[in-house]
């Protein structure tokens, strides 16, 4: 099936440039991004007097994610020494799994509630 044509009014052949500051262009790559759409669309909707909602992100940026990936691999390497009998301290183990339950809760907008049981260790 072809692509449906497009109503020669709505067609977008015209363009403007803008000159920026490498300041100001910053500043609107940040908007645009912090709004999840593209400069252009961003600096269209702003121009013709369209609202861009932006949502504040409680997200974890990379640096954090990067260290809950270590402590990921921590608590594997604990669970795999704990499988093979060695001695763990269950209740420092436990403390950290809900200190991280706890973040991940805030982070993802869960409902603590809504979690399952915890096995214990």
């Amino acid at each position: 099936m072809a692509r449906p044509k497009i109503d020669p009014a709505k067609k977008r052949t015209e363009s403007v440039r803008v000159s920026l500051s490498p300041v100001e262009l910053a500043k609107l790559n940040a908007k645009a991004e912090a709004g999840e759409t593209n400069v252009t669309a961003f600096v269209r909707a702003a121009a013709l007097g369209k609202s861009v909602t932006v949502q504040q992100s409680t997200a974890p940026d990379f640096a954090t994610r990067d260290e809950l990936r270590r402590i990921g691999v921590n608590l594997n390497q604990i669970a795999k020494a704990m499988n093979a009998q060695r001695t763990v301290a269950p209740s420092e183990l436990l403390a950290v799994c809900a200190k991280l339950d706890s973040l991940f809760d805030q982070w993802l907008n869960h409902d603590p509630k809504s979690r399952q049981s915890r096995p214990q260790f």
